[in-house]
């Protein structure tokens, strides 16, 4: 990838209406810059903010055109809710003589989940709640618009708090797919993080609690026993049929304690180990 793309900072896209302030993050996939409206013409900023994900354009045709054109299709499917990112504009610019296209879409200041674990943000049990209900919220939005995520993690839920509260979006819709049940032997995502009976063939942490799901009490000594219990017989299980639904794990989530009293603090950065 080149080296152009980080160092696209003061660039004004989208006929001059945007200018790229600020480098947030980068990987493989691209980067994403803090955007700010500006008048066209006058470059004088607005204040209003954005994320702009920034990528090489890809060729027409190609397979990459294709890949973006799903995720994109995807991801406006999946939109129209609290706890979904939203994708608002996408342009293809020409900058510093490069090629590249840009989606323009809702700034969550707080970064990404994992950095807000990071920093302490979910060591309350009322946060840590708050959180999760609204990702599963999220997700049963997506579902019920026809869109699974595939690739659901810390990484790819962005956070942000809105007055006294927390917001949480779900992003990245790169791995999404329109199919319930797909069984063309691909595993997209993140390894870790893979359902129970795909983690059997690539974490061996999983492999030795399936040997003795008793050590998950162990493993987790922070969490309550109804929580413990809610994930070896409801949610740990390795036929997808035998799980939890969405909607029930919800109803869990919104009623039970999920700490042993006192215990938050450092819970969700040994789970997610970030």
């Amino acid at each position: 990838m080149s080296f152009t793309i980080q160092e696209l900072e003061g660039c004004s896209i989208m006929d001059g209406h945007f200018k790229l302030k600020k480098l947030l993050g980068s990987g493989s996939f691209g980067t994403v810059y803090l955007a700010t409206r500006a008048r066209p013409g006058v470059g004088k900023e607005i204040g209003e903010k954005f994320a702009v994900k920034v990528i090489p354009r890809p060729e027409l045709a190609s397979e990459e055109k294709k890949k973006l054109d799903a995720e994109l299709k995807l991801q406006a499917m999946a939109g129209g809710h609290w706890n979904v990112v939203e994708v608002r504009e996408v342009s293809y610019e020409t900058l510093k003589g490069e090629e590249f296209a840009c989606i323009r879409m809702d700034l969550s200041e707080g970064g990404d989940m994992a950095r807000a674990i990071r920093k302490g943000v979910f060591n309350k049990e009322e946060r840590v709640r708050s959180a999760f209900l609204q990702i599963i919220d999220g997700m049963l939005h997506c579902h019920e618009n026809g869109v699974y995520h595939r690739d659901l993690k810390p990484g790819n839920v962005l956070f942000s708090m809105e007055g006294k509260n927390i917001r949480m979006r779900i992003a990245d819709f790169g791995l999404a797919t329109d199919e319930k049940v797909c069984n063309d032997g691909r595993f997209p995502g993140t390894p870790k993080y893979m359902p129970p009976g795909l983690s059997m063939s690539v974490d061996p942490f999983f492999r030795a609690y399936m040997d003795d799901p008793s050590m998950l009490g162990q493993y987790l000594p922070r969490a309550s026993n109804e929580l413990v219990r809610m994930l070896r017989r409801s949610v740990l299980t390795l036929d997808p049929s035998s799980r939890v639904s969405l909607q029930e794990l919800r109803d869990f989530v919104e009623t039970a304690p999920l700490f042993k009293e006192g215990r938050e603090k450092g819970f969700l950065a040994k789970i997610f180990n970030v």
